[in-house]
């Protein structure tokens, strides 16, 4: 019963893996530029697909899962970024985590 559902509803999951994709590459690709207005853009997105499907009423659930889903990469490439900041710092002042 599941998978009759995916099928009818595979936009919605090709629309998650988008947003996912472009969410992380802005976020790596431009590391300044501020995450809440990736988040208001994929929000936008969940209630422009919302319109598209006629359901206005899944309209709140499907924007909690768009931006919650375009957290996640956002998270990860600043996590990433963050640590290889300290991979540099550590390298330029020659400490190793042996020396500790």
């Amino acid at each position: 019963m599941l998978a009759f559902y995916f099928l009818i509803w595979w936009h919605f999951l090709v629309m998650i893996m988008v947003i996912m994709i472009i969410s992380g590459i802005v976020s790596f690709l431009f590391p300044r530029f501020p995450s809440f207005i990736i988040l208001l853009a994929s929000g936008f997105t969940g209630y422009l697909y919302s319109l598209f499907i006629n359901g206005e009423a899944l309209a709140f659930i499907i924007i909690t899962i768009n931006i919650v889903v375009s957290m996640i990469p956002i998270l990860l490439v600043r996590y990433v970024l963050f640590l290889q900041r300290k991979a540099m710092e550590m390298e330029n002042s020659g400490t190793s985590f042996s020396d500790r």
